[in-house]
């Protein structure tokens, strides 16, 4: 399904029935809302409706010119949300998608139920002159070929590929087709991320979810979001690295349901 917004549409897929509660979900930097696959089906075995978005130049959403702020994208969030008349929902994200919760849950603390927010950090305070490289490298080749490698890497473990070729191939694939305007828009929208001075004032239930593993978004990152906010919980998943939730999805999914079912408890 596709909302129309100014000079271009955002992409969205709603499953599940219409009397359930909505858990909302926001994906990563080059990647879209297929990377939630391995949590669908649990969601909807329990009754829940599903709304996974792709963000700006992401998936089947337009590659609106950059640069793109957090704030912006959240906006976006909220936009499908009218559209459709929720005016609440679970909020699960990851990396930007959670960072993009983050700024939900402090600017629109009206619209969340819950937030999870997974594998992210609440400003960036990453080597800046590495990812500034990685933007020049990419705008230089016009292509995300150069960087497609370390970024799997960083997401997943050699295990995984040899155990999983054919899903981790397609992580791969949607890396790659990811627009050269989404990646440079949402890449200045990460690097200018600071939502950490608003985080206390968040009210919504909040989990933190990180990898032990993870290099991109490394658990003191997740650790601090998890302070900021008024009675935070935190979870780690052992030997998890960035993308806990396809590579571990056992465990991921275990933690995603006790959390959602604590969170419903309180509405």
């Amino acid at each position: 399904m596709l909302l129309v917004r100014d000079n271009g549409h955002l992409h969205y897929d709603l499953l599940g029935p219409a009397s359930g509660p909505v858990v909302c979900m926001t994906h990563s930097l080059t990647s879209d809302s297929g990377m939630w696959a391995e949590q669908v089906p649990i969601l909807l075995a329990a009754g829940y409706q599903v709304l996974r978005l792709d963000m700006r130049g992401h998936g089947g959403s337009s590659p609106y010119p950059g640069p793109y702020t957090i704030e912006l994208l959240a906006a976006d969030v909220v936009a499908i949300l009218d559209s459709l008349g929720f005016t609440s929902v679970h909020l699960i994200g990851l990396s930007m998608g959670g960072m993009i919760g983050q700024v939900l849950a402090a600017d629109y603390p009206d619209r969340l139920l819950s937030l999870m927010a997974c594998a992210t950090t609440s400003r960036w305070d990453g080597d800046e002159a590495f990812m500034r490289g990685r933007i020049e490298t990419v705008r230089a080749q016009k292509s995300l070929g150069s960087i497609v490698d370390d970024n799997m890497w960083r997401r997943y473990s050699p295990a995984y590929q040899e155990t999983h070729g054919p899903r981790w191939m397609a992580l791969r694939e949607t890396f790659l087709g990811t627009s050269l305007d989404g990646y440079f828009g949402c890449m200045e929208a990460i690097l200018a991320h600071n939502v950490s001075g608003r985080l206390p004032g968040v009210t919504a239930p909040t989990l933190v979810v990180a990898g032990s593993d993870d290099v991109s978004t490394p658990p003191a990152s997740n650790q601090e979001i998890a302070r900021l906010i008024p009675g935070a919980r935190y979870v780690e998943i052992p030997g998890g690295r960035h993308f806990p939730n396809v590579e571990f999805d056992d465990a991921f999914n275990q933690i995603m349901m006790d959390w959602l079912s604590r969170a419903d408890a309180l509405h």
